[in-house]
């Protein structure tokens, strides 16, 4: 699961040979009762309820080796939903079953299915969508890494799914997402970068806009985001559509563009004059007598995006100035 950390807990030995057999395959700590201590390797507990908020807060999936009735006692307290809560799965003490618990449509099912192949096991997978062989659309938003931006209209949609009613699914962004096949009428689902007025609808949105910013010496991180803010209200786009930014490679040391990127959680690029000018389509002197680049912002975004359609050619606000591509398909 993208290189990050699992839990495998366990509480018998039986377990503890579970475990160390799923570990030769994911990437995991495992965690044993201390009545095993000094056997291994192992993080050790008392009580699996004195580790559930660590491992919440630090791993990607845990895997209970143990009863489903004990899972869900242990895990209660640091539930708080299903686009928070981490993937969740229980493997009965003999290794027969593998159960998602949580996260079923955030990657739980598919974990199911990748251990009962390792551990010669049934998962057991209880979503209904997966049932009746539909696309739940929130796994179809982890897989392509959308946001849901209204998840309060996710369950009336998914359900005129699972009855079998049309859904229309419109799509503004050019990204091929065959699982989610509409009509021409019923409830909305909109693939968007843009800021749409429609509170019945289900608005995904993926990250597809690159970002470009040039900014002078004296510029802050306060000056970065209030720019991108501005600017993203203005032409009505969306923050959470934003998939990479990217600058000229002289700024590459300093620490508030690496917070910028940081804190819109998407990748940083850094790009040399001479490959920004050779992407510029419009010149400034004032801009090539500071950098040794005609054009910052808009050369980077372009570049970025793959020669993307540009939706913000150039927006200055104060000493950030703003570019908006979006990603070549």
């Amino acid at each position: 699961m993208d290189g990050k950390r699992i839990a495998l807990v366990s509480v018998t030995a039986n377990g503890m040979a579970i475990s160390e057999r799923l570990s030769l395959e994911f990437k995991a700590d495992i965690f044993v009762s201390s009545r095993f201590a000094g056997t291994g390797n192992y993080k050790v507990f008392h009580h699996a309820e004195d580790i559930t908020s660590l491992i919440f807060e630090n791993y990607v999936a845990a895997i209970f080796i143990m009863s489903l009735g004990a899972v869900v006692r242990i895990i209660a307290p640091c539930l708080h939903d299903k686009f928070h809560d981490i993937p969740v799965l229980a493997i009965d003490d003999s290794a027969r079953f593998v159960i998602p618990v949580t996260g079923g449509h955030h990657g739980a099912n598919d974990m199911a299915g990748k251990i009962a192949d390792i551990l010669g096991a049934v998962a057991v997978i209880t979503t209904a969508s997966d049932l009746h062989g539909i696309a739940a659309v929130d796994s179809v938003a982890v897989k392509y890494g959308m946001v849901i931006k209204n998840r309060e209209n996710l369950a009336p949609v998914s359900g005129d799914m699972l009855a079998g009613d049309p859904v229309q699914v419109i799509n503004r962004t050019g990204i091929s997402v065959p699982e989610l096949q509409g009509s021409s009428s019923g409830r909305k689902i909109i693939i968007t970068y843009m800021d749409e007025q429609d509170d019945s609808a289900l608005i995904l949105v993926p990250q597809v806009l690159d970002l470009g910013i040039g900014f002078s010496s004296d510029a802050t991180l306060k000056d970065m985001l209030k720019a991108i803010e501005s600017t993203f209200k203005k032409f009505h786009l969306l923050m959470e559509a934003i998939g990479s930014i990217s600058t000229i490679d002289i700024k590459s040391g300093n620490p508030d563009i690496k917070k910028l990127a940081e804190s819109l959680k998407c990748p940083l690029h850094f790009y040399p004059a001479e490959e920004l000018n050779r992407h510029a389509s419009d010149k400034s002197d004032a801009v090539y007598r500071a950098t040794g680049a005609y054009s910052v912002s808009n050369a980077a975004a372009r570049i970025s995006s793959g020669n993307g359609m540009q939706i913000v050619s150039k927006e200055i606000i104060n000493n950030v100035t703003v570019s908006v591509f979006l990603h070549g398909h």
